[in-house]
C-alpha cells in the first residue's frame, strides 16, 4: 500500500504516527491518550525525535498575549 520495499512493522508504524503527530503540534498529552501511553512515555521516547525548536516556536505563537 505504501510502496515500501522494506518490511514495515506495526511497531514502526505506531512510532512514526506518534512522532508525526507531535511534529504537527498535537499536544503530547493528547498524543499519549490516542496512543495509549502516558505523557511521560511520549516525552521520554518520542519528543527527542522531533523538531523541538519548531514545535516550541509554534507553541509560543499560540500562547495568548
Amino acid at each position: 500500500m505504501i510502496d515500501c520495499e522494506k518490511e514495515f512493522t506495526w511497531y514502526a508504524a505506531r512510532g512514526t504516527f506518534i512522532t508525526k503527530m507531535i511534529d504537527d503540534y498535537v499536544h503530547p498529552i493528547a498524543v499519549a491518550k490516542i496512543a495509549g501511553n502516558s505523557p511521560k512515555t511520549i516525552y521520554k521516547y518520542y519528543w527527542e525525535q522531533t523538531d523541538n525548536e519548531g514545535i516550541m516556536r509554534k507553541m509560543n505563537q499560540l500562547k495568548p498575549a
